[in-house]
């Protein structure tokens, strides 16, 4: 058990025998959860509300985390409250409401905060927390199974290649392997060659053969992939600095500051449609992203011009 985990886990026992931490929404929670996930290993039929049933096992696991995540609030250790500030300022700062409030979506704003904010040494997220407290929480093999896969995914840049048996067929820049996909979102691609920054869950239980795009789309437009593989070999260089990263993995995960990607989706916002969002740009070439403009310097020495 990491540090943050282990502390918590010694308060927790404390908080919900005073009854400060009410667990009746996650009992519910986890109940419902439970019964979809047998019920899915005896049935690939759209059992949820018309959901995919690879899409229903992961928003009943992310309903479950989020509520988790509600209790641990209650949670008297300074470490969370370390979490909970990041979340605070990133939610005021960005608004994660998708367009057109702003680029971010809820769906790519909920999976950083749970999967890939780190805090200390052990750089523990609040899954890594709510894995490490598994037993005391009483979650099952396959709950645990389900949210460890959560856990270890990232945003990756993925290039459409095309569709096939009514899947998306998507290869990551780096790699050679093509994944089948659903996007629940419904955007299913315009051309072969087309870039999406998008972040992929694999099959569950082994009753699947195609993988999961979870968050909305956003796609780079006119974006040039040798562009993006230049970019991307001049920021991983195998050393961790404030300008590189060690390898793609921890890039793409957490970014080379805790809002680099959310930086990067806001200055490089172009358009929308409800299914997808327009990206232009580059990471590391300011003048590339339509949004990058120099407004919050002029705002800040407004008042003394009046």
């Amino acid at each position: 058990m990491k540090k943050i985990a282990s502390k918590i886990s010694k308060r927790l026992s404390k908080v919900q025998a005073s009854k400060i931490i009410d667990l009746s929404s996650y009992r519910q929670q986890k109940q419902e959860a439970e019964a979809l996930f047998s019920q899915i290993k005896t049935t690939q039929k759209n059992i949820d509300n018309g959901h995919d049933p690879l899409h229903a096992v992961y928003i009943h696991a992310q309903n479950l985390l989020s509520v988790l995540v509600d209790c641990l609030q209650e949670v008297p250790e300074p470490a969370l409250d370390r979490f909970f500030k990041v979340i605070d300022e990133a939610d005021r700062d960005y608004m994660p409401e998708g367009p057109p409030i702003s680029p971010l979506t809820k769906s790519y704003f909920n999976s950083w905060l749970l999967f890939d904010l780190v805090i200390g040494l052990d750089k523990e997220t609040l899954t890594t927390i709510i894995l490490d407290l598994a037993r005391q929480f009483g979650l099952d093999k396959q709950m645990i199974e389900t949210i460890g896969i959560m856990q270890d995914s990232r945003m990756g840049i993925y290039e459409f290649i095309g569709r096939q048996n009514g899947h998306i067929l998507l290869k990551e820049l780096t790699k050679d392997s093509i994944i089948e996909c659903i996007c629940p979102a419904g955007y299913q691609g315009s051309q072969p060659g087309e870039l999406w920054f998008v972040r992929i869950l694999p099959p569950v239980f082994d009753c699947f053969d195609y993988s999961l795009v979870f968050t909305t789309p956003y796609v780079l437009s006119h974006a040039d992939k040798n562009a993006w593989l230049d970019y991307l070999a001049r920021t991983v260089t195998g050393k961790k600095t404030k300008t590189t990263a060690t390898d793609v993995n921890q890039l793409m995960k957490y970014g080379l500051s805790p809002f680099y990607w959310h930086e990067y989706i806001f200055e490089a916002y172009l358009d929308a449609r409800s299914e997808v969002i327009f990206l232009s740009g580059l990471p590391d070439i300011r003048a590339s992203r339509p949004q990058a403009t120099d407004i919050q310097e002029f705002l800040a020495i407004l008042p003394e011009r009046q």
